[in-house]
């Protein structure tokens, strides 16, 4: 298999492609929730429609993206995000010229977010592999921190930030300034170096294996573990967010600033722990940093639903998440680097798609039974319930020794062919076992 051939001058690369992703990013805080918030003002949907519109947007682009991933291991992956981010610009643009035509409709909204939500899976799985291709390994950790920096602090100021907009201008604001950031980011994208695709022979074999993806991360032990790691720890956390906002705002009667203070703090905490991942590597090393930031994640949800009520709770509540959202900013570094040096060139799309889709999956799932439980018992007791389910996340982390992730791809690379791209699922696979 022959090595994808990049820029020579690397740490230039990654920067203009930092630079289009913040854009990007900025945008997509600004910009969260705008959909539900659309359908909500301008269509004065319900809460079944609502609820509607988030599920068939996750489901449906889970089920489109599946195969994605092969075809974006095979292709130019600038191509792929200049096109990713194209389209979901296309996307967002009808909602506003719609609105004014008076012509909007729900399953003109379920369309955008499919559009969108499959578009933000290829983006990602694309550059997940041009991250690596780019970065020397020795700076993937400090890489990787800086784009969750992006997101730790577009995730906390963003939101406001368009909420304001919205109530000083039109519920469509701020799905104009996210379909912009799509556009700006794609024309600086174009001027990143780009990426030769896998050898034609490597894809031809490859371009049958749909699930790729999820082979790969099946095969390897410890990949496996994280896997399985993410899917329990993300949903517990999506399983417990719709409750929490019904616990701090009506049963202990929170103001919304509360609440935003609730939910805009512990995002510092996350960008604290990005910003010191990488100098806890260093001092540690990486088995060790996966293992005890890991583990440092899962205790803090049991303190949300045994804290009181008032100002006491809610202080709780938040230092709870700034420690959850702290320990979650040092590991995800950690975590995307191991992922992306355990994974071979030629499925790195695959396995980074597979991801998302099965954390798209998933986590909807999670959020449903959270709803159910609360309804027949009560929010405090289906918030415990998430909560360990956090705790048992621990359990899937890497105790033993960790193997080193370039010598897994390159034991694979060695194999012969006829192993690699032919071997059945049952094989290939093993017994069963996220950002």
């Amino acid at each position: 298999m022959s090595e994808p051939t990049m820029s020579p001058n690397r740490p230039v690369a990654f920067r203009r492609f930092w630079q289009a992703y913040a854009v990007s990013a900025v945008g997509s805080g600004v910009g969260a929730g705008a959909l539900p918030l659309i359908a909500i003002l301008v269509l004065h949907a319900g809460a079944f429609e609502v609820s509607t519109l988030a599920a068939i947007g996750a489901v449906s682009s889970a089920v489109i993206s599946v195969p994605l991933g092969s075809l974006i291991d095979a292709r130019d992956k600038r191509r792929v995000m200049v096109v990713s981010n194209a389209v979901r610009f296309a996307a967002l643009a009808t909602i506003p010229v719609a609105i004014v035509a008076d012509a909007l409709t729900f399953a003109q909204l379920c369309g955008v977010a499919i559009v969108q939500t499959t578009g933000t899976i290829a983006y990602n799985a694309a550059g997940f592999a041009y991250v690596k291709a780019v970065v020397p390994a020795e700076q993937r950790t400090s890489a990787n921190a800086r784009i969750d920096s992006v997101n730790w602090i577009t995730q906390s100021a963003g939101p406001p930030a368009g909420g304001a907009l919205i109530a000083a201008t039109t519920p469509f604001a701020t799905v104009v300034i996210d379909s912009l950031s799509y556009l700006a980011s794609a024309l600086l994208l174009r001027r990143i170096p780009a990426a030769a695709p896998i050898a034609a022979q490597t894809v031809g074999r490859e371009r049958a294996r749909l699930l790729g993806g999820w082979q790969w991360i099946f095969r390897e032990p410890t990949l496996r573990m994280l896997y399985i790691n993410a899917m329990l720890f993300g949903g517990a956390i999506m399983w417990s967010s719709p409750l929490l906002a019904v616990l701090v705002l009506q049963q202990m009667q929170a103001t919304p600033l509360e609440y935003g203070l609730v939910l805009g703090v512990p995002c510092l905490g996350g960008l604290l722990g990005a910003v010191l991942s990488s100098g806890v590597v260093a001092r540690f090393g990486q088995r060790r940093a996966l293992l005890v930031l890991g583990l440092s994640r899962v205790p803090w949800p049991l303190a949300v639903p045994f804290a009181g009520s008032g100002t006491v709770g809610i202080a709780v509540i938040t230092a709870s998440n700034f420690l959850l959202l702290t320990s979650a900013g040092l590991f995800n570094p950690v975590f995307a680097t191991y992922r992306m040096e355990a994974t071979p060139d030629h499925l790195m799309a695959r396995v980074g798609a597979a991801w998302s889709v099965s954390s798209k999956s998933v986590q909807p799932a999670f959020i449903t039974v959270g709803g159910i439980v609360a309804a027949t018992t009560s929010i405090r007791l289906s918030l415990v319930v998430a909560a360990a389910l956090c705790l048992l996340s621990g359990v899937f982390l890497p105790y033993g020794a960790l193997p080193c992730a370039r010598r897994v791809v390159r034991r694979q690379r060695m194999r012969p062919p006829a192993v690699i791209n032919h071997s059945p699922v049952s094989q290939s696979v093993g017994p069963p076992s996220m950002r």
